[in-house]
């Protein structure tokens, strides 16, 4: 067992140990691409209440939209994405923190954000129990996971060696990881059917410069809708959870 979470974690490291500038770009302006993650973020904006903990923030993109909500705080574990999320939002306060010991009092926080690291660390239950740990009595826990189900997900677990971890990522596995934690008002859902733009506009894989032409988006989009419908909603692509701490 030590050997493999050796592994897993080296694994990790390599892919998060540097500042992915490209990628908040893409995120965060990217033409055709941005709105998409202002839509899976906005259903949590409502329960974002300052002060506010992202844990496993990276370059920054998700807190770029939080702190519209007010004053908030983000961990990583790799100094790296932590610096440029500092250059980036000067307004924000960054720690560097393993996410499975925070280095925060109990209730320190109103909400805690977690978008796609639970399938990156070796004991999500940790994590999760951390998180719960640090958020106020009656604070929001957002949580949001690529779902294993879903084609595009599959495919970027065969792509990229760091995300494996996805395929068991379900909407069954965080209600499982959730169970048993001081929690109320749990609710786990999936969102976005089938986005073909994160696909086809990737800054890396794709080809982003299709985003600049409102034809092509338009297209994009009219056959994101058409095939959503087919794809049962076990199968979207995010699992969405959110929860109030007892």
């Amino acid at each position: 067992m030590a050997s493999h979470d050796a592994e897993f974690r080296a694994v990790q490291r390599a892919y998060f140990d540097h500042a992915d500038r490209e990628r908040f770009v893409w995120t965060t302006a990217g033409a055709g691409f941005a709105e998409v993650e202002d839509e899976i973020l906005a259903p949590f904006l409502g329960a974002i209440v300052a002060p506010c903990l992202e844990i496993g923030c990276g370059e920054g993109n998700n807190l770029l939209r939080l702190r519209r909500r007010g004053w908030c705080v983000g961990i990583d574990l790799f100094g790296a994405k932590l610096a440029f999320a500092a250059q980036q939002l000067p307004d924000a306060a960054f720690a560097t923190a393993d996410a499975a010991a925070l280095p925060f009092h109990e209730a320190s926080f109103r909400s805690v954000f977690i978008r796609d690291l639970l399938h990156h660390v070796p004991a999500p239950e940790r994590v999760l129990a951390e998180a719960v740990r640090v958020l106020a009595p009656g604070g929001a826990l957002c949580i949001l996971e690529s779902n294993g189900r879903n084609p595009i997900v599959q495919l970027q677990t065969r792509l990229v060696a760091a995300e494996r971890g996805a395929r068991r990522s379900g909407p069954a596995r965080i209600r499982a990881l959730l169970r048993g934690l001081p929690l109320t008002a749990v609710d786990v859902r999936t969102l976005q059917p089938l986005p073909l733009r994160r696909l086809v506009l990737h800054y890396k894989l794709g080809l982003p410069s299709l985003g600049r032409h409102a034809a092509a988006r338009r297209v994009l989009v009219a056959v994101e809708r058409v095939l959503g419908r087919l794809l049962p909603a076990s199968r979207w692509t995010y699992v969405a959870a959110t929860a109030r701490r007892i």
